[in-house]
């Protein structure tokens, strides 16, 4: 059965997040429901944020840079190659220290795509599926169908349902270390996990569990997969602030 999510002991535990602007607050909100903890956004430049922190979370925004994976932007693809370097050097340092991260939307990918794995640079040119938000206020939906075995599994606690989409990329080739756990309906990759040959944990969703009405599984079972880990890292011999 799924771990809960219970108080830490103090110090309480901080989750570096990358910042994605006027939406923080959005991503702040929903890790707050992790219960003890504490968010810090951290700023293009002031990556060294991440040393005090006990987790990272990459958040949603433009494109990965189709350098990083060996493709070419065409006329879809809206990049910040700022804010690619400064999610590399989260990453490395989170990766380098066993820290648990969590991506989200362009999170997956940019975890993907730092591991050697490529992306679809649009679904609706390339393969003719429209993952697009209806508009700036309202997300689009469909149904994904997770992977028997996988944490994600465990603690959705269901095999499939509904989860809410805005992206026009999603992830190709998977990287070094990581696995599919969850499809859409159409084969689009919707969540990845490590596979045991990274060290630390790592859970990325192509969906918004930020963005998804509070009890819901595919926001709460995501929260409680990832508050799990943080869990263990805190109170593992790995954790250690400063290092």
């Amino acid at each position: 059965m799924p771990l809960s999510i219970k108080l830490w002991s103090a110090p309480m535990p901080k989750i570096g997040m990358s910042d994605c602007g006027e939406k923080n607050r959005i991503y702040e909100k929903f890790l707050l429901g992790l219960p003890g903890s504490e968010v810090v956004v951290i700023a293009k430049g002031m990556e060294d944020e991440l040393r005090k922190c006990d987790a990272l979370v990459l958040t949603g925004g433009p494109d990965v840079a189709p350098e990083l994976y060996g493709d070419w932007a065409d006329e879809t693809v809206t990049t910040d190659p700022e804010r690619d370097g400064s999610e590399y050097r989260l990453i490395d340092y989170a990766f380098n220290r066993q820290m648990p991260m969590l991506g989200i939307c362009r999170g997956l990918q940019i975890l993907n795509v730092f591991f050697g794995g490529t992306l679809i640079i649009d679904l609706g040119k390339y393969y003719g599926r429209n993952h697009k938000a209806l508009s700036n206020t309202e997300d689009r939906t469909h149904g994904v169908i997770l992977q028997a075995g996988s944490l994600i599994k465990e603690f959705i606690r269901q095999e499939s349902g509904m989860v809410n989409s805005a992206h026009h990329q999603a992830a190709d080739r998977i990287g070094r270390g990581l696995k599919v756990v969850a499809r859409a309906e159409d084969g689009t990759v919707e969540a990845i996990e490590g596979n045991g040959d990274l060290p630390g944990r790592i859970v990325a969703v192509q969906w918004h569990p930020e963005r998804i009405q509070n009890g819901n599984p595919f926001a709460q079972g995501v929260l409680e997969l990832f508050g799990s880990c943080v869990s263990q890292y805190h109170n593992s011999e790995n954790y250690a602030h400063g290092g």
